[in-house]
């Protein structure tokens, strides 16, 4: 995707510097010329602008995380399409300055429990709410947890979420593809299909990750991990690291179950 650094878009948002590039979209640090405040503006690419499916999903997007004011999830501003100047489908979304969850474990390994727990706490809180409102997220990873400079953590990126109301469920490619493999449940490999249970998965793997430093599956192709994720049992963090405490230890396996139907049924559940 070009560079649009420099652009202004819908005569109110002056583009600053790209901050972060995905498969769907380019997010950038940005003016709001009319408040005169930071923002954070996620562009769709535009090979993607004119796919009715991926505009409704990056739509969905900024429906699903909009309905949810809580101090753990990214707040969304605006959305929509840039009238005059170059085409562009677009949300904008408060600025946080600081760092994702994945630059914390890239620097330091093994968080321990405590900084651990410290960092999952508001994450399963923001989720808690996420779930009790009916929506999904569907993508959470540490790169999707954000820490701004003065410790506040939030969840961004709703890319994937589902409310009843905000449409179909993914096709199994369509949720290989633009879920992170390392983090999906075995039935979203396996069928597509996805409720509050495969958050919980998700959440039970980004807290695995955090305690011991890595994922359980690494280093291999993203089917191969995908296979180990339906056929095998992610193993218990005493395994790797036998003075974890027992309560946390039970709690991530728990939360990693291969069958949905043996996990806590959401996040809340998972909360309390």
């Amino acid at each position: 995707m070009s560079d649009l650094t420099g652009e202004i878009i819908d005569n109110r948002y002056q583009l600053k510097r790209v901050v972060a590039a995905g498969g769907m979209a380019t997010i950038y640090y940005a003016l709001d010329l009319r408040l005169d405040r930071p923002v954070a503006v996620k562009i769709m690419h535009p090979h993607l602008a004119n796919d009715e499916d991926f505009v409704g999903r990056f739509i969905r997007e900024a429906k699903a995380a909009a309905a949810l004011a809580h101090p753990n999830i990214v707040a969304i501003q605006d959305q929509g399409w840039n009238e005059g100047g170059v085409p562009a489908v677009f949300i904008v979304m408060e600025y946080i300055e600081g760092f994702t969850l994945r630059d914390v474990i890239a620097e330091q390994g093994a968080l321990g429990v405590t900084e651990s727990l410290r960092y999952f706490a508001p994450v399963i809180a923001a989720m808690s709410a996420a779930h009790s409102a009916g929506i999904l997220h569907r993508d959470i990873k540490p790169e999707n947890i954000l820490i701004s400079k003065d410790g506040r953590v939030k969840i961004a990126d709703f890319g994937l979420a589902k409310g009843p109301q905000l449409g179909a469920t993914l096709t199994v490619e369509s949720s290989v593809i633009l879920g992170s493999v390392s983090y999906l449940s075995p039935e979203q490999v396996q069928r597509g299909l996805s409720d509050m249970r495969s958050d919980v998965y998700s959440l039970g793997i980004v807290l695995f990750e955090m305690l011991l430093g890595k994922k359980p599956y690494d280093g291999e192709t993203p089917i191969q991990i995908a296979y180990r994720h339906v056929n095998d049992r992610i193993p218990n963090v005493k395994e790797f690291k036998s003075d974890s405490p027992e309560i946390i230890a039970v709690l991530v396996f728990k939360a990693t179950a291969p069958n949905p139907d043996q996990r806590p049924k959401d996040a809340e559940q998972l909360l309390s």
